[in-house]
């Protein structure tokens, strides 16, 4: 049995691109967590308010980091 190997070297992307899908996925999931954590709030559910809550953070606050480092690999580009 013979196996076919690449030698070739792939080139390099250096520049920084936001990945659409996961930007989506993270935005979405924390506007879903967020109104899970409101309504658990206004209920006076903590147990599921406080969890809701910190993903929502989290995944919101990943997105923001997301977009901002996109801006600033364009700014820097430039």
């Amino acid at each position: 049995m013979s196996f076919k190997i690449n030698f070739f070297i792939r080139p390099i992307d250096t520049g920084y691109r936001l990945q659409w899908e996961h930007f989506l996925i993270e935005v979405s999931l924390g506007l879903i967590c967020s109104v899970m954590a409101f309504y658990g709030w206004n209920k006076g559910m903590l147990i599921v308010a406080v969890p809701c809550a910190a993903i929502a953070v989290s995944c919101l606050g990943l997105a923001f980091y997301s977009v901002c480092r996109l801006f600033l690999d364009k700014l820097g580009r430039t």
